[in-house]
């Protein structure tokens, strides 16, 4: 072995326990950071370049490198998130923890020219800040933030995979096809975050529509429904009326499964859902009543009026038990529970039909 690779090997095993450390470190400060921003990524990726690989750069660069603990990538980490206006945002965010060197650092996605080869991310060389508690040494680490999209990162994978580092390491009569697919995904990350801003648009549209009375012809669909049950004068008051009843806090449930019910009803606008909800309103309250008075329930979820509702039109409206049972089938798959739920309903229809009876 000679002695410069000695040397290195001797420099990394001695570091290595710091280099671990700033890894564990680095990482929980980033999962705190966008925790507290409130920003979903999909992965936070780190490792710690293995010795081979760390000598082998170190050897083969030379004239760039000093040491070991000259390369600014022998610790990294990968924040792939999904759009990539979050890319910049993310990348502030670090800015303010972490610090940062703009000389070292390199946003890759300015330098390609509208014909180059490539599918580019930002790129950040950093050290933990001094004077904020971490041990002196271990701030004259540096260390790379790679901030990419996801599907940045699907065509890095895909790219070294196949071994290419460069557009000039492509067979001339392939560049043509890889330039063609880095275009693609340029357009669908571009395109998602357009759709991602013309949901935000919608939801926002469809919140001041119910909040003004005017969502009547919206239809029915899992972002008008979560906004209805929030927002529904009607629903509100039908909430306020059950928890009463029960003395029970509301907690947020996703309302996705009573969509198939609602449909079962025919219900396709909101101005159809609530005059579903004015006609049962007072049968769901009665069976609030029998059910909730006693049951000493410290939570109930924001779907339980819709719940009440639909079992009220089961019991009172003009359904056999085969419908009853494609009611409840849309939801289970178990043909004995699909039953015992069928009987309950005949068995209060039958209860409260003979308390009609008895009050005429």
């Amino acid at each position: 072995m000679d002695l410069f690779k000695e040397i290195q090997i001797d420099e990394y095993n001695r570091s290595l326990p710091d280099y671990l450390q700033i890894e564990k470190t680095v990482c929980e400060l980033l999962e705190k950071t966008l925790k507290d921003a409130d920003i979903n990524v999909m992965q936070i990726a780190h490792r710690v370049k293995g010795l081979d690989s760390a000598v082998e750069k170190m050897k083969r660069k030379e004239d760039k490198y000093t040491s070991i603990n000259s390369m600014n990538d022998l610790i990294g980490f990968r924040i792939i998130c999904y759009f990539s206006e979050q890319v910049d945002q993310i990348a502030e965010l670090v800015s303010t923890v972490l610090d940062v060197d703009p000389d070292l650092s390199t946003d890759k996605r300015k330098l390609i020219d509208p014909t180059s080869f490539g599918y580019l991310s930002l790129h950040y060389i950093c050290r933990l800040p001094k004077n904020h508690g971490y041990p002196e040494k271990l701030t004259e680490y540096t260390f790379e933030i790679q901030f990419r999209t996801v599907l940045q990162h699907a065509w890095a994978e895909i790219e070294h995979d196949l071994g290419y580092k460069s557009e000039y390491s492509i067979p001339v009569k392939m560049r043509r096809e890889f330039s063609r697919v880095a275009g693609l995904l340029e357009i669908a990350d571009e395109t998602f975050e357009k759709i991602k801003h013309q949901l935000n648009d919608y939801t926002v549209s469809i919140h001041q529509a119910i909040k003004e009375d005017k969502a009547e012809l919206l239809t029915l669909d899992l972002n008008t429904f979560t906004e209805y049950l929030h927002e529904s004068r009607i629903m509100k008051e039908l909430l306020t009326d059950i928890c009463d009843i029960s003395g029970s806090a509301l907690i947020e449930i996703s309302p996705e499964s009573y969509l198939k019910h609602l449909y079962f009803f025919n219900i396709k606008t909101l101005g159809d859902l609530t005059n579903f909800i004015k006609a049962e309103y007072d049968h769901a309250l009665m069976l609030a009543r029998t059910i909730l008075n006693s049951a000493e329930l410290d939570e109930l979820a924001i779907t339980v009026g819709i719940h009440f509702v639909c079992r009220a039109r089961l019991i009172f409206g003009r359904y056999d038990e085969s419908e009853i049972s494609e009611y409840f089938r849309l939801t289970l798959n178990d043909d004995r529970l699909v039953k015992q739920h069928v009987d309950h309903i005949i068995k209060q229809r039958n209860y409260y039909l003979s308390k009609e009876t008895e009050a005429e």
